[in-house]
């Protein structure tokens, strides 16, 4: 319990510490890119007045516009008032087509482009995109000459994810090693804090361990006693009743001191697996034999259902195996009302045997079924059902864990509970 406890807090410190610094990497990470975005916005429009200036007195257009496009990778178209075309790039797919959005997008736009007579002016970058939807920046330049004004357009593919890969593998770096940071803090700090509790509740195991240890004697004497006494020939009938009543209480003694040892000993790391060949046809009719008179007594049917082929052997601890089984049927005993129904269903998996315990009992609320599987904690709250103590479904889920198994519960149609426990499937060579 206190592990899963550990396991919950180091998921809740580490967790809320990295959603937090998660967001501060976030932020910085986008503020970067963003950095990076206007950047390459500023360095295209530098370029552009750049070009404005050198036209302006050069009229050497197609060497300087090839140097541009084979150092930043743009495409340019070149022409006159008259729609004259002076030069246009040819390096990229579809270049004369995305020139064209690229202007068609400028006429529509809402601001308008006004060329002041005798001066050069551009348009500033915008972003559009192309018919393949790839995403470009255009800057449109009106350039002043000699001869009158000549169009510039300017075009240059919009970076994509990987021209910030360096940076976000940057933050990425940071955010891992922080985590795992908080994942050491965490533990070295958990464990400090929960050292109390642990001492705590291991001298309450130790404690518990003892006392049914100690009680197993007395207990056998008390119980031996009150036999002697119900065979005595000179004992009246109110005797004997007062003997069966102390033999009933001591048995349900008996079996809470041999649950609190199970679930000691499972606590302390000492329970041992004794695993076996299991012939499970056999196992499963000895227990419908064992609790069909129970059932007979109380007017519930028990049923049972297998497949038709025989199972294969199962590697595994009989003894628990049996023990899980028989908790689970005399819970739906205890449960189930009379003329009802009560299934053991048994199946063979893929990598698992597959058991279920089906009654059609009183059904477990959903506010218990968060519960159900702790430690004295019983769903009758008035504690009418003397027979059990609350450790049954606990000591069953702690026996499926240890046989590498699961338990599940569900709730039957109709009303009732389904338990089903599931093995891995370990086939006897």
């Amino acid at each position: 319990m206190l592990k899963k406890l550990k396991r919950k807090l180091y998921f809740l410190f580490a967790s809320s510490i990295m959603f937090v610094f998660s967001i501060v990497i976030f932020l910085l990470a986008r503020e970067n890119i963003e950095t990076m975005q206007n950047a390459e916005l500023s360095f295209i429009n530098r370029q552009a007045t750049n070009l404005v200036l050198l036209f302006e007195n050069s009229t050497n257009y197609t060497k300087n516009l090839e140097i541009c496009e084979k150092s930043y990778g743009y495409v340019f178209r070149l022409f006159t008032e008259q729609n004259k075309l002076l030069y246009e790039s040819a390096d990229m797919k579809d270049t004369a087509e995305t020139i064209d959005i690229f202007l068609e997008t400028l006429k529509h736009l809402e601001s308008t482009y006004n060329i002041e007579s005798g001066y050069s002016t551009q348009s500033g970058t915008h972003t559009f995109s192309s018919k393949n939807g790839k995403a470009y920046y255009g800057v449109l330049c009106s350039i002043y000459t000699d001869t009158g004004y000549i169009n510039l357009a300017i075009v240059k593919e919009k970076s994509g994810i990987t021209a910030f890969l360096p940076a976000i593998t940057h933050y990425f770096l940071i955010w891992l090693m922080v985590l795992i940071a908080v994942l050491f803090v965490s533990i070295l700090i958990i464990r400090q804090a929960m050292k109390p509790a642990e001492k705590t509740m291991q001298s309450q195991k130790n404690f518990i361990a003892a006392v049914s240890h100690e009680l197993k004697t007395p207990m056998a004497v008390i119980l031996s006693t009150a036999d002697a006494i119900e065979a005595s020939p000179d004992c009246t009938i109110d005797v004997k009743n007062h003997a069966v009543l102390i033999g009933t209480e001591i048995s349900r003694m008996t079996r809470l001191i041999q649950d609190l040892l199970l679930l000691s000993s499972i606590d302390a790391g000492n329970w041992i697996s004794q695993k076996s060949e299991i012939n499970v046809d056999t196992l499963l009719i000895s227990l419908y034999d064992k609790f069909v008179n129970i059932c007979n007594q109380k007017s519930i049917d028990l049923q049972i259902k297998m497949p038709e082929e025989c199972f294969p052997s199962l590697i595994s601890d009989e003894d628990r195996l049996n023990q899980i089984i028989s908790i689970l049927l005399d819970n739906a005993i205890s449960y189930s009302p009379e003329q009802s129904v009560i299934l053991m269903d048994a199946s063979i998996q893929k990598n698992y045997l597959a058991i279920s315990i089906i009654d059609h009992g009183i059904g477990i609320s959903e506010e218990d079924k968060e519960h159900i599987f702790d430690r004295f904690y019983r769903c009758d709250k008035s504690r009418t059902k003397k027979e059990h103590y609350g450790l049954g479904l606990s000591v069953a889920n702690e026996l499926v864990s240890l046989l590498a198994g699961r338990i599940y519960l569900s709730d039957t149609p109709g009303g009732g509970c389904t338990f089903t426990i599931t093995i891995p499937w370990s086939i006897a060579e």
